[in-house]
């Protein structure tokens, strides 16, 4: 039975000529491309993941991304907190909604996850700027978690 055209043969795996050998060399090339692709859209969007946040808005069940490698780029949290400072909260307070909790603290392990508000952005390629819709942003895990009143009024003012 006479090979094939297309059927691979020794001699022109060896040499590197050959239509399948082109075939299979284009077809591992992007295989590879895919996977690296695939990776970096992984590692991009979920690296440093802790899982989901239980307090977290619906919207923001999503794997986390480590508050850490976010205030790489965002922070220090006390320059967050004095940037977003003119933030009007549905109450009409104007407060900055990146707090410590406790509110009184100031240790880095009390800086809050940012995934409890925030969806995390990619990477590669970074968001252009002015690109991330804002009027989404809420203060809903502060009232779901000690604010029940819907207000910023100290704790300490109400609960004795």
């Amino acid at each position: 039975m006479p090979a094939l055209d297309n059927a691979p043969r020794a001699d022109s795996f060896r040499q590197g000529t050959g239509m399948s050998n082109r075939l299979l060399l284009l077809g591992l090339g992007i295989l590879v491309c895919v996977c690296i692709s695939t990776a970096k859209q992984s590692v991009s969007a979920q690296d440093h993941t802790k899982g989901t946040q239980p307090n977290a808005p619906a919207s923001a069940q999503t794997p986390t991304v480590a508050k850490d490698t976010c205030l790489s780029c965002h922070g220090p949290f006390d320059k967050l907190i004095e940037a977003s400072g003119n933030y009007t909260a549905p109450s009409g307070e104007k407060i900055s909604p990146h707090r410590y909790v406790p509110h009184e603290s100031k240790k880095d392990e009390d800086v809050p996850e940012c995934s409890n508000c925030h969806l995390a952005h990619s990477l590669d390629p970074l968001p252009t700027p002015g690109s991330i819709d804002k009027s989404k942003l809420d203060v809903k895990w502060c009232y779901d978690s000690c604010h029940h009143e819907k207000n910023f009024t100290s704790c300490k003012e109400c609960h004795a």
